[in-house]
């Protein structure tokens, strides 16, 4: 794969973003929930006995109209849309999903193994986080909650819609909502059973600044450019993550405070 133009994606995805006004926080992790998303199933970590994918669930909160929740994932959407990766609609039942994932499946060669594996790596963008899950609807949420730790096979049957198998799972989501409808839509069985254990729930009150006459710079469309293609690059690589001794090091020391 040839060379990435940004040497830090992130940060020039902030800068992109900086004349906006979102909070940086939205703009930081929507930025973090397009690499999950792009990343898919091909990029794994080691974890003892087990594996950890990339898939994010995140949850930009904020009162409505106040602090740009839509604005600072629009702006994502329209770049994580270029890389030609599957995604589903705002609106979508739980069965419409199942089908959607198990629909998903690709695959790559994976450069340490050798061998070719089978993954079905979706994303969803919600800008209404509640027409979405719908109002107490448990058996989703279980759903959700079983997705996000990524099995290598996961079954569902209907009476209906047949059999579905989904090989090697790869759930990304990024959602917004205000504040007083997570009591309406999540039950306190979800939050006991680890649905929001499995969220980062990103919280503002206000917008960073005020942006009258939002303009375009010749820089920021140049930045954006770049921004597709190095996702693009991003979306084609596959194998194991391993730390470096930096790495483990910084990690070591926020587990510590944690």
């Amino acid at each position: 794969m040839s060379s990435r133009i940004l040497n830090d994606w992130i940060s020039f995805y902030l800068k992109y973003t900086e004349n906006t006004e979102p909070p940086e926080s939205y703009h930081h992790w929507t930025a973090l929930s397009l690499i999950a998303g792009t990343l898919q199933r091909k990029v794994y970590l080691r974890w003892g006995h087990g594996t950890i994918y990339p898939n994010l669930y995140i949850v930009l909160i904020g009162p409505s109209g106040r602090t740009r929740k839509g604005t600072a994932m629009d702006l994502g959407i329209d770049i994580f849309k270029e890389t030609g990766l599957p995604i589903t609609a705002e609106s979508i039942t739980r069965e419409a999903l199942i089908k959607a994932l198990s629909e998903a499946i690709n695959s790559y060669n994976d450069p340490d193994t050798k061998e070719i594996e089978f993954h079905c790596s979706l994303t969803t963008f919600s800008k209404e986080l509640s027409v979405f899950l719908g109002e107490r609807d448990i058996r989703f949420l279980a759903d959700l909650t079983d997705w996000y730790d990524s099995a290598d096979r996961w079954k569902y049957e209907t009476k209906n819609s047949g059999k579905f198998l989904i090989r090697g799972i790869c759930y990304n989501l990024l959602g917004a909502t205000a504040p007083d409808w997570l009591q309406t839509m999540i039950p306190m069985e979800a939050i006991g059973g680890g649905f929001t254990s499995r969220i980062i729930f990103i919280v503002e009150e206000k917008k960073a600044k005020t942006v009258i006459f939002p303009v375009m710079t010749s820089e920021e469309k140049e930045l954006k450019i770049a921004l597709i293609k190095d996702l693009q690059k991003i979306a084609n690589l596959g194998g194991e993550i391993r730390f470096d001794p930096k790495a483990k090091e910084m990690y070591a020391n926020w587990y510590e405070i944690e």
